[in-house]
Order: C-alpha cells, then structure tokens, then sequence
C-alpha cells in the first residue's frame, strides 16, 4: 500500500522555536478560542497549503503572505512531513472529535476556500508531535529541500542562508545595530558625566583639605609666633622691671647710708669743739 505523506507549513521563525520545544504543539489559535480538543493540522498538498498564510506587517503596511514565495522572501518557509496514520482525522470528523463550535468549524472551512485550499485535503491530530519523527525542508528558489543530511545532522548552513536573507532578519540586524549605537551613545554620555562628577568631586575635596591644612598651619604659625612675641616681650618687660628695681633699691641704699656716715663726721667734730 502506497504511504500517504502529510505536510505542515510554516516559517523559519516558527521552525525555530519549535527546535527550542523539540515538539510540533496543537493549535494555539484553537486554544484561545476556547475548543476542547485543539487540532494540530497538517495537509495532503505537496506544493502548498494555502491557509496558512501569515499577516504581516513590514512596517509600512499590513498584508498577507500567501504563497511559499512570499514566506521565502519575508519570514523564510518551512515545512514538517509525516505518513498518514490511525492517529489522524480528516477536517469532517475533526469538528465531531474536538466538540468544536459549528459555526467556528464553518469559519475555518469558509476562510480557507477563500485562500485557494481545499479542506478535504486537511487532517488533524490531538498530540503534539516529536520533530525527531518528522522530516524537515526549506524552499528555497521554488524548490523544497532536505533539512537534514544523510547522517541525520541538520544542515545548520542552509538554514542559516536562508533565515539570514529573510526581511525580518536584516530588520532585526538593523535594529540591532541601531541599538548598539545608541547604547554605545549612552555609554559614552554616561562616562563623561561621571568623570565631570568625579572631577568636581575631587576638586571640591581638595579645596577643602587645602583650606582645612592651611588653616591648620595658620592658626599653628599664630600660636608659634604670639607665644614668641608674648616671650619677649615678658622678658622685656621683666628686664625694664628688674632694672628699675635694682635702680631704686641702689638709690634707696645710697640714702641710707649717706646720713649714717654724716653723723659721724659730726660727731668728730663737736667733740674737736668741745676740747
């Protein structure tokens, strides 16, 4: 019996945080909207499926990417594949095995006709899915290719190519670059306002142990030169003092002693007088 291959579509974007995962998860949509059993959805189309276009917004305009094409050019595109099994449910018996709202079914079947799919080709699975047991490609230049080498390793170069030429990618390098710019800007604003700050910091303190020292110096030179003025002029003081002092005793002495010495020449001479 020929196997029936299934196709999940998406982005290189999405690619990437379903390595991080390691897993292919359920509908988040699905889940925001409240259904019971979220689908995780795949398709029997091997060119395309055409509900799973993507809103984008290049920051001029918002539009759709419809075609693998337009994913290539502006978020990369990608898809999972497996063989068709007992564990899948065509989109007909989804709607009676998820419980999901009819008329969200309806929505779902109405909204992809209008993109070009057909969801008789749509299957679903309830469980997320290991990538270990899923193929990988990318499409590049109308051509979809193998993810994985022969030895089982992924071909990070031909992902990585392919990311790197997408719009999102060079407009998030740009962004980045415009990032670092600015925050080299900032850095070098912030350097010279600390180093204008520690400059007035470190004058300040300066002044202020140069004031504080001369100060110090002054008032100690004072001292030096008021107690050596004070001590001279004690001893000059003390000198004047002395001198005149010695100066009035001598003379006080003088006068003592001149009298005593008259009395007795007077003496002598009454009794001459007296004979």
């Amino acid at each position: 019996m020929e196997k029936t291959f299934l196709y999940h579509y998406t982005s290189l974007s999405h690619l990437i945080e379903i390595f991080k995962t390691g897993k292919l998860l359920t509908s988040q949509t699905e889940k925001m909207l409240k259904v019971k059993k979220p689908g995780l959805w795949f398709t029997t189309n091997s060119q395309w499926e055409y509900s799973a276009f993507k809103r984008f917004n290049d920051g001029k305009k918002e539009f759709d990417l419809n075609t693998p094409e337009e994913f290539e050019k502006y978020i990369g595109c990608a898809r999972l594949i497996t063989n068709l099994n007992s564990l899948f449910v065509t989109f007909a018996k989804y709607k009676h095995k998820s419980k999901v709202n009819p008329l969200l079914w309806d929505k779902m079947a109405e909204i992809g006709r209008s993109k070009g799919a057909d969801p008789s080709e749509w299957y679903a699975t309830f469980s997320p899915m290991s990538i270990n047991n899923l193929d990988i490609e990318i499409f590049e230049n109308g051509e979809w290719l193998s993810l994985k080498k022969g030895d089982g390793e992924f071909n990070t170069d031909l992902f990585n190519k392919n990311l790197e030429k997408t719009f999102v990618f060079k407009k998030g390098k740009e962004m980045e670059e415009q990032m670092m710019k600015e925050a080299q800007k900032q850095k070098k604003v912030v350097e010279e306002a600390v180093e204008e700050k520690v400059e007035e910091v470190v004058e300040e303190k300066v002044e202020e142990v140069v004031e504080e020292k001369v100060e110090e110096v002054v008032e100690e030179k004072v001292e030096e030169v008021v107690e050596q003025k004070v001590e001279e002029a004690v001893e000059d003081k003390v000198e004047e003092v002395v001198e005149e002092k010695v100066e009035e005793v001598v003379e006080e002495k003088v006068e003592e002693e001149k009298p005593k010495s008259k009395g007795i020449f007077s003496r002598i001479k009454n009794i001459f007088r007296g004979k």
